[in-house]
């Protein structure tokens, strides 16, 4: 992509999109996801999600990859270009890095501490077992914080995960009147606090 100079001719004057998709942001680099787990990993840290038992799980860069992206047999994949990155090009949506990682590690945390996971007070938060494969629900905003946490209870459980570590653990005042939502919220908490104990 050009860094500056005239247009050509033939494009000085077409229109310009209001937000220009900018291919750049769609393509990961290694030092991408290094600078990107730095930063969730010490977050992890802070929230009190972290412990030994996640010393073994690696964050790989993978150059290209359509099938395995994300937390895939023990550990985390972050491609540099995957169906994902084409699809938020061609819609001109962007995802954050740190939020995909966010997410990612949420399952890696479900893997380490099933015991944590395999609960009652689990299924009653996220309607459904962590390893169910069945939708949880339609989705309602006063019960889901996106789409994609209706796909099912272990993705409802990741996303309510990585918002709670992009907000430091602090409850947004948007959500504040939605039961459900606090519900999950408050799982996150009861999570960390056993992790930090040590809970077996």
């Amino acid at each position: 992509m050009p860094s500056g100079g005239s247009s050509p001719p033939s494009s000085r004057h077409a229109p310009q999109p209001a937000h220009p998709r900018q291919i750049r942001r769609h393509v990961i680099s290694y030092q991408d996801v290094c600078r990107a787990n730095l930063q969730v990993t010490r977050e992890l840290e802070k929230l009190g999600f972290w412990s030994d038992r996640l010393n073994d799980v690696d964050v790989y860069w993978v150059s290209a990859s359509w099938r395995c992206y994300g937390w895939c047999q023990g550990h985390i994949y972050i491609p540099a270009i995957s169906g994902a990155n084409l699809s938020n090009f061609i819609l001109g949506t962007h995802v954050r890095l740190t939020d995909v990682l966010r997410h990612e590690w949420s399952h890696a945390l479900a893997d380490r501490w099933p015991s944590l996971i395999a609960t009652r007070r689990f299924a009653q938060t996220f309607c459904g077992d962590y390893e169910s494969v069945d939708p949880v629900s339609t989705y309602d905003p006063d019960r889901h914080l996106t789409h994609y946490s209706t796909v099912m209870p272990c993705e409802d459980f990741a996303e309510v995960f990585h918002f709670y570590l992009r907000h430091k653990g602090r409850l947004p005042v948007r959500l504040a009147n939605k039961p459900e939502i606090v519900k999950k919220w408050r799982f996150m908490d009861w999570m960390a606090e056993r992790i930090t104990k040590g809970t077996r």
